[in-house]
């Protein structure tokens, strides 16, 4: 296999087996025939680019999605800040355009309409962008590459000030065009703002980032090399809270904004923590092997005193837990997920019923697993949760370390 970017041969660290398109809940009738894909990740010498051994086509992925990004009200919260700050970072105002790629539902440019910019969504999950137009926002439903940025161009007059995107620079096999595209879209001195997953929390145990979804898991050096051959260039960078760690990268055309030391200082960091190394990344199998046996330990004991284990939601993360960790039924009584959509399905590869939360009050179970783990402090905190706290409910967080509360 060689790297997506800079075709070097990839050399793979840490398989994870089998795995089911993790986002593809089952009805009960289409067990039987589910699919299992390869998931292992491997790493390029030559570029520092993380990415997957083998990918699942986009197609089969994304056209029909299950997940909503307006189901969280962190998330919702996280994307009010970010509209409020970009919009006087970047001195956005009734005139500029604002281009989300991988919009969803509309969750993140809902507040940039607010503010009086203009918004344009592209989403390729045909439902999702239903429910965007619905909301009033407008929205493509295609998959964004070079040809379609070419085509938005020429036939619509789109140029965007903004391009943003959260969560989608990792799921994008075909990085190059799509990296081609964002150039060809956006305006000689506008900016590209790209929001994902750290690869350092690879090395914190967050490993359950990892699936067919996310081709890449990016190190700035890794990044810089990749925006570099597009005549790209970052010039920015902070680090959010998002999925237990996140990168936020701005990128302009060469020479139109100075390189914040941002941007050094963290390469710095990177190198010194040999981000540059395969050694670096073939420690994380054996860590994750390790709360692997920590955690079916902790839940074995607990079912052996009798009690009750339900887990509380299944997002992409928690579905990875489950089927790497293997806890199935034997360890949990049930599991539950605030989102209609999911409720009534079968999780992919473990094949447990998803309930309503209404199940929690019904069977009294004595400890949530928060497969969520990423907005813990909000699950914990939930008004539907108040009743099962005032019981003595415990919590228990699995992800990057196992913390009961």
């Amino acid at each position: 296999m060689s790297c997506r970017s800079c075709k070097t041969g990839i050399i793979e660290f840490f398989p994870l087996g089998q795995m089911p398109p993790i986002n593809s809940f089952l009805k009960k009738e289409e067990i039987a025939d589910e699919k299992k894909y390869n998931l292992s990740v491997g790493f390029c010498p030559e570029c520092y680019l993380v990415q997957l051994i083998d990918t699942i086509a986009p197609e089969e992925l994304f056209k029909n999605y299950i997940y909503f990004s307006s189901t969280s009200d962190s998330f919702l919260q996280h994307c009010k800040k970010v509209a409020d700050e970009l919009t006087e970072k970047l001195n956005l105002a009734s005139e500029s355009l604002v281009l989300e790629i991988a919009s969803n539902d509309g969750a993140q440019l809902q507040y940039f309409k607010e503010l009086g910019i203009k918004v344009l969504g592209v989403d390729p999950a045909q439902n999702i962008a239903s429910v965007a137009n619905e909301k009033g926002i407008p929205t493509i439903a295609e998959f964004f590459n070079y040809d379609f940025a070419k085509k938005l161009k020429k036939e619509k007059n789109v140029q965007a000030d903004l391009v943003f995107g959260a969560n989608v620079l990792a799921h994008v096999p075909e990085i190059t065009d799509f990296i081609k595209g964002v150039k060809e879209i956006l305006t000689p001195k506008g900016t590209a703002v790209f929001e994902f997953p750290y690869v350092k929390g690879l090395m914190e145990n967050k490993f359950d980032t990892i699936y067919h979804e996310h081709v890449f898991y990016y190190s700035l050096i890794a990044l810089k090399n990749v925006f570099e051959k597009a005549d790209l260039e970052i010039y920015d960078v902070q680090m959010t809270y998002m999925q237990g760690g996140s990168l936020m990268i701005f990128i302009s055309n060469p020479g139109v904004f100075p390189i914040s030391e941002n941007v050094e200082n963290l390469i710095t960091q990177e190198i010194e923590s040999g981000f540059d190394k395969l050694e670096t990344y073939q420690k994380i199998s054996e860590n994750v092997l390790r709360l692997k046996n920590e955690l079916t330990g902790l839940l074995e004991k607990i079912k052996r005193e009798g009690k009750k284990i339900a887990a509380y939601s299944v997002p992409a993360k928690g579905n990875i837990l489950l089927n790497y960790f293997g806890i199935n039924e034997n360890y949990l009584d049930f599991i539950v997920d605030k989102s209609k959509a999911k409720q009534g399905l079968y999780t992919p590869g473990t094949h447990l019923l998803v309930h309503s939360l209404e199940k929690i009050d019904e069977q009294k179970p004595d400890y949530l697993l928060v497969l969520c783990w990423n907005i813990a402090d909000e699950v914990i905190n939930m008004e539907e949760l108040r009743a099962y706290r005032q019981r003595g409910g415990k919590f228990i967080v699995p992800v990057p370390e196992i913390k009961i509360l």
